[in-house]
């Protein structure tokens, strides 16, 4: 299987994922032109359908003129598909899907809308490639041999999405979630801000060796492809605040700054201070 960056807009990244027989599905195309461009370059590719894990324009802007003209298939939250244009495949959390021989489960993860979901893939990417918006197509190796997870606005390199419409505690349950999982799951979010959110983090831990050379290295890492994403789960459970919040040593950190909260209390904190930053 094959993971395609799609770079779209400012900062949007959309994705296309490839089976063993090129049947293919998009994930969050914010605009159907970089979609069309990417496809006439991969004619082999036979593009299924789009997968919207919430409603912003930006995730699903490119849902109708895409089905239009592939008659494609769209998932999207059942809970919330009111919002999404064209859905056809209205999908309810904790249950499973394919497209071609892709099988993906379906999360609850709403807190930056009332409506986000990720779509987990249950098994690997042989070959994954990042393709930022000033950078060329690069086969990063490292990352082949992973499952991912889709996550939208949920989860960022370094950060998550703001509460739009969610609460503190929600926002807690999708870090717990998160957390959960196994840190050989890829990262694969829909916005480059992961420089940003490393330089945020390193204010809510100053001097943490993890977050520091992670920020140092981040050139090289993005590389030709300017393009720091996808990358791994277990990166994020060591440099992402909203995770660390999880360990008992940084809440000990945490409660220095922000009094003695508990951990919806410290997410809390992290997330207003990420907001005025």
């Amino acid at each position: 299987m094959r993971l395609f960056q799609i770079p779209a807009r400012k900062d949007n990244y959309i994705y296309c994922a490839a089976d063993s027989e090129n049947r293919a599905f998009v994930v969050d195309p914010a605009d159907a032109r970089p979609v069309e461009a990417f496809l006439s370059r991969h004619p082999e590719i036979r593009l299924e359908a789009i997968l919207n894990t919430h409603h912003h324009h930006d995730h699903v802007g490119g849902n109708e003129a895409l089905q239009a003209r592939h008659n494609l298939k769209i998932y999207g939250p059942a809970h919330d598909a009111e919002r999404i244009p064209g859905l056809t495949h209205p999908v309810d959390v904790e249950t499973e899907f394919s497209v071609g021989q892709i099988t993906l489960r379906v999360h609850d993860v709403k807190a930056h809308t009332r409506g986000h979901i990720c779509f987990q893939t249950l098994s690997s990417f042989s070959e994954v490639y990042r393709h930022g918006h000033a950078g060329e197509v690069t086969l990063v190796n490292r990352l082949g041999g992973h499952p991912a997870l889709f996550v939208g606005d949920s989860l960022f390199l370094g950060g998550c999405g703001r509460l739009f419409e969610g609460t503190p505690e929600q926002l807690h349950r999708v870090m717990t979630f998160y957390r959960s999982l196994s840190g050989g799951h890829l990262v694969v979010c829909a916005h480059e801000y992961t420089e940003g959110n490393l330089k945020f983090a390193q204010t809510v831990f100053p001097g943490n060796a993890s977050i520091e050379e992670r920020l140092a290295s981040f050139a090289t890492e993005s590389g030709g492809a300017r393009s720091s994403v996808p990358d791994l789960l277990e990166k994020e459970f060591a440099t992402n605040p909203f995770l660390m919040v999880f360990d008992e040593e940084n809440r000990k950190i945490l409660r220095t700054r922000y009094g003695e909260l508990g951990p919806v209390g410290l997410i809390q904190e992290i997330r207003r201070a990420k907001d005025q930053y």
